[in-house]
Parts: C-alpha cells; structure tokens; sequence
C-alpha cells in the first residue's frame, strides 16, 4: 500500500503504513461545531489558526516593536521564542497523542509525528534514507516540500536571507524528543523561503548536531531563553517606569488644573472685593482737600488693594485666566533687554550668562507675560544659590515629533528658554509640587509660592510647556518651550495709552453687575464723574432698563458672566437695536476669548481697577464711533 502522507526509506514503509492507518483514525473522529465556536478531534479540542500569523507577520510585528536599526536583534528574538513554543507544543502533543493512541514503542510513536504533522496541516514530511532514528545514536535528515511557514513568506511576496522554518523544526524535534526520551533539537539548513529548492531539515541531539549541519547555519540555542526572559523583564520594566512616570505627569497635571480652577475661582470673588476698596478709598480721597492727612492713609488702602490684587493676578496667571496681549516677540531680544535689568535683582555674588541661539526665533505672546517668567525662574535660581555662582539663561530651538510628542506637548516647533543654576538642586517630592501655588521652601515670609506656579500658568497659557529638571545638591534646569511663528515684520503696532482729560461727562451708561456692592461702588463713581447711569444687576433687568430709558444710551458697561445671560449675549442684543451702542466688558475672572468674540469694538477691562484707569477707558471708547 502507497503511503499518502508521508515519504520514507522502502524498508521503513510497512512502520509508516502502520502509523498512517494509527493517525487517520485519530483524525477521523473530527467534530465541527461552529454554532459552539467548537473543533473536536478525538474528544481533543482543537483551534484553527492563520499560517502567515505564525510565520511572516509575526517576525514583521517583532521587527516594528524592536524598531528600526534593531531588525537582526529582532529576528534573532522570533526564531528563539517560536522554536521554543512548538518545541514545547510538539512533545505536549505527542504525549496526548500517544497516551490517546496506546503508543507504548518508540519507534511506533516516532512513525506516528510526520504523519501527524500531515494531518495537522504543519507540512509534508520526506525522510531521507540517510537517516539514522536510533535513540543511542540519532540522526534525522528530513524535507518539508510544502512547509506553512516557507509557503507564507513566499506567498507574501517576500524572501528571506534566513531559514524560515523555525516552528517545523520546534514541533517536530519536540515530538521526537517526546517519543525516544532523548533532547533533540532540529535546524533547518535548506530553505524555500531563501531561494533553495526544498525546506531540509537536521535534526539530532544538541551537542551533536553541529558536527551533521557545519558553520553557517542557526542552531535553536537552548541557552537563548534565559536570554530571551532577561530581555523581556529588562523591556517590561523600563515601558513600568515610563507609564507610572506618564501616569504620575497626568496625576500631577489634573492636580494643578483643579487648583487652577480653585484658584481661578477665588480670584474672581477677591478681585470683586478689592474693587470695592479701591473704588471706595479713591472716591473718598478725592473729595479731600490736596493736604488732608487722611488722602495719605487712603492712598495706603487702595495700594494696599493694588498689591493683593497682584497676588490674584499671579493665581489667575497660574489658572490660565488672565488677560494675555499678544504680539510677535523676538525671545533673544527680551532676554537681551531684560539681561540688563537683572544686576539688581541678581547682586554682585551673581554671573549672568546669556547663551542665545538664533534658532530661537520668534514666538507670540504677552511680552510682560514672558518677561515675569523669565524673572521668575531667575528669582528662584537666585534662591537656590545664597551664596552665589554662576545663572545661565539660553536660548535654542527644539523641533518635537510624534515619538516626543504626548498629552502635554504637541508635535511642532518650539523656542526653547533654558534657565539653569548651580544651587541645591531639589528632591523627587519637592520637584512633584513644585508649580502648586502657595508651596515653597523658603522660610516664612521670604516667599509667597506663587512665583513658579505663575510662570507655569502663563507658560500654559500661552500655548507652551514648562519642564524641570534637579537632583540634590545638583543644581536645577528649567526649560520653557513656547511655539515659535514667523519673525515679527507682520506684528500689529502696540498702541498708546493717551492721557485722559478732566473735562465733565455728560453721556447715558447702562451698567450691568451682579454683584451689588461693586455695582453701587461704580455707579457712585460715574454719577459724580457726570455720567447719567442706568442701573441693572443682570441682562433681564438691563434690557427692560434699556427699554424704558428716555434718552440714548451711549455706553453698555457689563460684567461678563453673569446669572440668566453672559455680559456678551446681552450686547449682541443690545446692538441689534442700537448699532452706534458703544461696549466695554468687565470681569472679575477673564472668561474664555470666544464669549467676547462677535462684538466688533467692544473692550475689556480686567477687575479690580483704578476709577482713572475706567474713567480713561470709557473716555476713549465715547470718543470712537461705534464698529
């Protein structure tokens, strides 16, 4: 009887007869049940599974994880754990197969796997007559003419300048090993996938076998699992700390967007308070003759206002809600310029370096903005080294790809300011909390922890990201990296703030705020500046006061968010029905641009204020006709 399945010696057809007649039965009790998701063979369960996944797509896929330059380390890696996986699979496999079977003889078991492997679709097995199966002296010369892997490669339009037959020979020296008791190894020394004519195989015990292959040929390394397991802990730690590093980033992130928020919140509040005592302390020192001593104690009350609302300003910086005038900015040229300015601040103990690259370019911010986080992270170098040393401020640009980019830090180009010193440098806990408001090391009172968490926030702002570097007793590295623009050629010309004058006002305002004491505080103020004001402590009530109003109203004075309808809403209805109606918003807490936009010619003015300062404002705006 002709064997179907496999190809051997003459004298070794009637084993293999045998075998093919064992094996069939085997898989003639074939069960399959899609309806279950089910393939039973034997009472077995069996799963079917793409060859090119096996083969050609997964060196490709270890290729990609090891990255480019790394493609023989790669290959390396997929020959070894797939040699070892159906080294594994085979003997597992034979040792079901023969428990199944009643295979007691080795050489019955050892005549069972090429045809097994037939039926299991791995490859057509043709044993070369020069082989010696003689478990005291084993040697095993085989082809494989239609092997899976070597099929998949070619199918895939692609060869390979190695053996690609790395399961066939795992599985069928496992199988082996399985039926003798002996450790064999198989190595593939011919191959379809490489140009060669057939798939060959060597297999025998692994000090032997490089003595029946020669040089020049990969033998499965028994050794390269241990290999292989050190690189896997080695990989899988370093991709651990880089996800806690990511995760402790965004942790810290969401830290400081909700203290932002916290802070944005009570700066709103504070900066309505302060406004009342600015307001009232200026209007009560006006009506005091020029050499009352009570005009002195009132001008401490509303510095004293100014000063705490700078303290608000900085948490507003820091919860990204301030007012930013934005203009084209040459980096270097401010560094330059403010350089200067820095002596004072610095003391003699202190060298400034500027190190400025022309790639640094230009960015677009508010240049007051930039100028107090510079300021800033000098000021705190400054602290880092009491007794003095050396402040290097550099300039550079940093082109940031998809492989640098991240949740913080988009793909593009950025200026980069670098502001380093050679001070006491800082610890993991103190570096986790460093642009939280209100933390500093500092002894109390030499510090309000706000500086770095400002500089943070403007740096935020404006579109940019702010990284540190330090370790104790090492000195600390801040680099601030802000998107860089084209030069400054198209920059809008800043304007001019024009004296005001004292001339008597004579215009109709509608002021609308919702808080009641700020509203009477400012409604006193315009009343004896001369103006005519219509009170309203939201839109509802401002359109009704609009409604009934005898004359024309000149200027809406609105706080922007407000209960019912935002301060922009209501003059975009406002407008609608007096087009010449001139705006100027106020608010306390400076909302998001997009709830001012729509309103052409409209202000802002940020809470709390000097009355000169509102006073000049809407004496500029009643003087501009309406957009």
């Amino acid at each position: 009887m002709a064997l179907k399945t496999v190809k051997v010696p003459r004298e070794l057809e009637a084993l293999f007869s045998r075998a093919e007649e064992v094996v069939s039965r085997y898989f003639s009790e074939r069960r399959d049940r899609p309806e279950e998701g089910t393939i039973e063979i034997s009472g077995e369960r069996y799963v079917l599974v793409r060859a090119a996944s096996l083969s050609v797509e997964f060196f490709t896929l270890v290729r990609d994880l090891y990255g480019k330059g790394r493609e023989a380390e790669a290959d390396d890696f997929a020959r070894n754990i797939l040699f070892d996986l159906s080294h594994a699979v085979g003997r597992q496999d034979a040792r079901t197969f023969h428990e199944k079977m009643d295979l007691r003889d080795p050489i019955a078991r050892l005549s069972a796997g090429p045809v097994h492997f037939s039926h299991s679709g791995w490859a057509f097995v043709d044993i070369s007559p020069d082989s010696k199966p003689d478990p005291n002296d084993y040697y095993l010369i085989y082809d494989h003419p239609y092997s899976f892997e070597s099929d998949a490669w070619l199918r895939s339009g692609r060869t390979s300048s190695f053996p690609v037959c790395i399961m066939n020979a795992g599985y069928s020296s496992g199988w082996c090993e399985e039926s003798f008791g002996i450790t064999l190894v198989a190595a593939e020394i011919m191959c379809r996938a490489r140009g060669d004519a057939t798939c060959r195989f060597i297999m025998a015990p692994p000090d032997r076998i490089e003595g029946h292959v020669g040089h020049g040929y990969q033998i499965p390394d028994f050794f390269a699992r241990k290999r292989m397991e050190d690189d896997l802990k080695r990989r899988f730690a370093e991709e651990m700390k880089e996800r806690e590093e990511a995760e402790k980033r965004l942790r810290q992130t969401h830290k400081l967007e909700a203290v932002g928020r916290l802070a944005g919140g009570i700066a709103h509040d504070f900066n309505n308070l302060m406004a009342i005592v600015i307001t009232r302390s200026a209007m009560l020192s006006r009506k005091l003759s020029p050499g009352d001593p009570m005009r002195n104690e009132l001008e401490q009350i509303t510095e004293a206002g100014e000063r705490a609302s700078n303290l608000t300003q900085q948490l507003l910086a820091f919860s990204r809600a301030q007012v930013l005038k934005r203009e084209r900015l040459d980096l270097n040229a401010i560094v330059t310029e403010l350089g200067r300015l820095l002596g004072p601040l610095l003391g003699e103990d202190l060298e400034l370096d500027l190190q400025l690259s022309p790639d640094a370019g230009w960015v677009e911010g508010d240049r007051g903005q930039i100028e107090q986080v510079i300021t800033n992270l000098v000021v705190n170098g400054r602290d880092a080294m009491p007794v003095g040393g050396r402040l290097v401020i550099a300039t550079g640009r940093r082109d940031v790809d998809e492989a640098g980019a991240g949740p913080e830090l988009a793909r593009g180009c950025y200026a980069e300011l670098c502001v380093e010193d050679a001070g006491r440098g800082m610890d993991e806990e103190t570096l986790s909390r460093i642009f939280e408001p209100f933390f500093t090391t500092k002894e109390y009172g030499k510090g309000t922890g706000l500086g770095l968490a400002t500089a943070y926030g403007i740096v935020k702002q404006s579109g940019g990201h702010i990284e540190v570097e330090s370790e104790p007793g090492r000195g600390t590295r801040f680099k601030v990296l802000l998107p860089r623009v084209d030069d400054g050629s198209r920059a809008a010309p800043v304007a001019r703030i024009h004296e005001r004058t004292d001339e008597l006002a004579q215009e109709v305002l509608l002021l609308v705020e919702d808080n009641r004491e700020v509203r009477a505080a400012l409604a006193d103020l315009l009343r004896e500046e001369g103006y005519q004001v219509l009170e309203a402590p939201d839109a509802v009530a401002a359109e009704a006061a609009a409604a009934d109003a005898k004359q024309p109203i000149d200027l809406l004075l609105t706080d922007v968010v407000m209960p019912k309808q935002s301060g922009r809403m209501l003059a975009l209805r406002l407008r609608d029905k007096r087009p010449e109606l001139q705006v100027l918003f106020m608010s306390g807490y400076t909302p998001d641009t997009a709830l001012l936009d729509g309103v052409p010619g409209a202000e802002f003015i940020m809470k709390p204020f000097r009355p000169a300062v509102l006073l000049h404002k809407l004496r500029q705006l009643l003087k501009t006709p309406a957009r």
